[in-house]
């Protein structure tokens, strides 16, 4: 059967190095935090553009610490996407407050602007969290964050699926007030275990993520705040060192997976989804739209021996925890339709030339 995604090219590329370090940390017991961590956060912050990163112990718990630091309480709004994993809802939900759901954008598959501007005059939320779906960003990013900017809205950035995504050149969270990572294995900057982070530009805020997902302390038994526990292992860490000396040729080497995608599948009876000209996408995902419903043709990869997946099969106000749990200024209709076509072929870092044109082979006879 041949993998969606198969982790040992990368495991493979770093684990002469990441052995060499781990047996490092147990000498020295550097379990939980300590020197290798705030290396990690040293070079990750420099990876992203920005000047401050807060390692925790996963992406979910990154979206609860970065919504708390900038003040999100029980019975607030929080806008988000309809069309995103379940974990950006469910950190808004955790901390008591009211997700506004907001439909997608045709032009990109992100959050839509306009729609945003209506749910802000019906609601005037202060928070809102943008998702860089898919391994690209919005089109209108900048105008997102100056909407918000003007109308004194906290916009966190979940970038969890969009390490490697650059904006006019630049990291594309090079621009943003607030941002979280998920370091899960199957990301592109993937960990060996569940691992996240917050970057900011905001100092204070970022010791108040760090305080918060330290049990909100002030000092060993001194508590500024009602926290969490969300630390990341060191063993962790010192294998996302490894992972990120190589994030420039890992993100390389999907970039040319997906543009040869790109290029042998743009004359088939599907719309191939991507990024508008001035995002630099990550080669996260292969985001095909079929012209009809996409499970049975999914069903014909698999028959074929080819893992495919659908990503999101389900939009977040179809989830059963969701309802009676959100508002709404449309009926939400554009993701609702979105993903009962959405396919995604197998892509992934050292994904072997004879395997995608297999894929591009199959693509070519079940979506024609």
């Amino acid at each position: 059967m041949l993998p969606f995604i198969d982790l040992r090219p990368v495991t493979q590329l770093v684990a002469e190095a990441a052995h060499q370090r781990w047996r490092g940390v147990l000498e020295r017991c550097e379990l939980v935090g300590g020197p290798g961590v705030q290396a990690f956060e040293r070079a990750l912050a420099a990876y992203c553009g920005t000047s401050n990163a807060v390692a925790c112990a996963s992406g979910t718990d990154a979206l609860v610490l970065a919504l708390q630091a900038a003040g999100v309480k029980p019975g607030m709004h929080v806008a988000l996407p309809n069309l995103t994993f379940w974990a950006t809802f469910e950190a808004v939900a955790q901390l008591g407050a009211i997700p506004v759901l907001i439909d997608i954008s045709p032009d990109d598959l992100q959050l839509d602007l306009g729609e945003l501007r209506r749910a802000h005059e019906a609601y005037r939320f202060r928070h809102a969290i943008v998702v860089h779906l898919y391994g690209w960003a919005s089109n209108v990013l900048g105008e997102l964050r100056a909407f918000c900017q003007a109308h004194e809205i906290c916009l966190v950035e979940d970038a969890a699926q969009a390490a490697g995504v650059q904006l006019d050149g630049q990291p594309v969270l090079a621009g943003a007030e607030v941002a979280t990572l998920s370091f899960y294995p199957a990301k592109v900057i993937g960990g060996c275990m569940d691992g996240g982070a917050v970057v900011t530009r905001d100092a204070a805020l970022a010791e108040t993520v760090r305080s918060l997902g330290n049990h909100g302390r002030a000092a060993h038994y001194s508590y500024r705040h009602v926290g969490w526990s969300s630390r990341m292992a060191g063993l962790q860490a010192h294998y996302l060192l490894e992972v990120l000396q190589h994030a420039e040729a890992i993100v390389a080497d999907r970039r040319r997976l997906v543009t040869r995608y790109r290029a042998e599948l743009g004359d088939l009876a599907a719309t191939l989804h991507g990024p508008g000209a001035r995002i630099t996408e990550n080669g996260y995902l292969l985001v095909l739209a079929c012209a009809q419903p996409a499970e049975p043709y999914a069903a014909a990869f698999r028959a074929r021996g080819i893992t495919v997946a659908r990503t999101y099969p389900e939009t977040i106000d179809e989830q059963a925890p969701a309802r009676g749990r959100f508002v709404a200024v449309s009926d939400l209709a554009r993701s609702r339709a979105f993903v009962h076509h959405v396919l995604n072929l197998p892509l992934y870092y050292g994904m072997p030339d004879d395997a995608l044109g297999a894929v591009v082979g199959a693509a070519r006879e079940i979506l024609r």
